[in-house]
């Protein structure tokens, strides 16, 4: 019997790079590393296009890896990538499957399309006037365009792939996307050993708290700012609040630096310089606790590396963050009132309390794992083949 071909394309995804974020380029990497890894991938012969930057590869053995060369960020090389290039490299190899890892497909129809939809990221800028107002003018073409190509993509996708059931949700009431043509894979993230904090055995002369998430307007950097605000309010002055994360809209920046200069926040909030290559570890292990208030997140991989470091987590209380933490985080409500901020200061100070966030969170991690993923996206493939 003749092994079923399928096509994965990662090419427009660069680690670090604008565009695809840290999160799709981990989802990337571990798809196609575990993918070679099942066993019973026998019947299926699997190519997978990427860009040269995108390293980590070179231990496949049963996936084809093939580099291509494409600047995907201007958009005339994207269009002729997606809608020219793709099409007649799926007929020419006689592809049976196409996945692509973001939402965006051709407009010719030469195979069965898979996509992995990771957020609706476009349309919540859109709808969020707060938010809306750093995007420029490129900025607002760019996401009504980019809004529109996810929705054509979620409409001729065969199977729609999406991190939770929170996304998933979105699409069926939002999208009128059929629930039975979505598939959930959760991300994951290893437990690492090679840190050696344990919160119930050290003193903590200063809470030092990691904020970790690029610099976007919905990741709620400013919301941060005000929940520090209030501590001091209140008396706790006890702690450092480190922002780290990738630069991306310079506009949001400066009202951070404004909002912390207005606030007399310059002792207690620092913005590390960011660093492309700073491994996990790096980024992690400096830290307490770690905190991230955003307002949307279609996974928020984050929160579960944060306990991969046995660190506790504290978040905002959205549906997403509920989904995958469950009572491994400790949820923090939009605009506390003083009695609820001097809650949250007693408690980041009761080591008890953190020593338990860290073990509900090592358990936490125990449900997911990308071999697991994997195994959810091979029986998606065998199930589209079939039918």
């Amino acid at each position: 019997m003749s092994k079923k071909r399928i096509c994965i394309d990662i090419s427009n995804v660069i680690p670090g790079k604008g565009g695809s974020g840290g999160g799709i380029a981990t989802y990337s990497l571990n798809l196609i590393k575990g993918l070679d890894q099942i066993n019973n991938i026998n019947e299926f012969e699997i190519y997978c296009l990427k860009h040269p930057d995108f390293k980590g590869f070179d231990n496949c053995s049963n996936i084809k890896i093939i580099d291509i060369s494409i600047e995907n960020k201007k958009f005339l090389n994207r269009i002729y990538w997606t809608h020219i290039y793709l099409p007649f490299f799926c007929a020419r190899n006689k592809i049976q499957i196409l996945h692509r890892v973001t939402p965006e497909l051709p407009l010719i129809k030469v195979c069965k399309y898979v996509c992995t939809l990771h957020d609706l990221m476009f349309d919540f800028y859109l709808s969020h006037s707060e938010i809306k107002k750093f995007l420029n003018k490129k900025d607002l073409f760019k996401y009504h365009l980019f809004a529109m190509i996810a929705n054509h993509a979620a409409r001729i996708s065969d199977s729609i792939i999406v991190p939770t059931h929170s996304i998933k949700n979105e699409l069926v009431k939002n999208h009128k996307i059929k629930s039975e043509k979505i598939t959930v894979t959760y991300l994951a993230a290893e437990k690492r050993n090679d840190i050696e904090k344990v919160i119930s055995k050290r003193k903590i002369e200063k809470l030092h708290i990691g904020v970790i998430a690029g610099f976007y307007p919905h990741k709620g950097h400013k919301k941060v700012m005000e929940l520090a605000n209030k501590f001091i309010q209140a008396g706790f002055t006890n702690f450092k609040i480190s922002f780290r994360g990738n630069p991306a809209f310079p506009g949001y920046i400066r009202e951070i630096l404004s909002l912390k200069e207005s606030l007399k926040l310059n002792d207690y909030i620092f913005i590390v310089p960011y660093e492309q290559k700073a491994n996990l570890k790096e980024i992690y292990s400096e830290f307490d606790v770690t905190l991230l208030l955003s307002e949307y997140e279609g996974f928020g991989l984050p929160v579960l590396e944060a306990q991969a470091y046995n660190l506790p987590v504290f978040c905002s209380d959205i549906p997403v963050f509920k989904e995958i933490l469950g009572n491994s985080a400790y949820y923090i409500p939009d605009n506390p009132d003083i009695n609820t901020v001097k809650n949250i200061i007693a408690d980041l100070q009761n080591e008890n309390l953190l020593a338990s966030l860290s073990e509900l969170g090592e358990i936490n991690l125990n449900k997911y794992s990308w071999k697991k993923m994997n195994i959810e996206t091979i029986s998606l493939y065998q199930n589209l083949v079939k039918n």
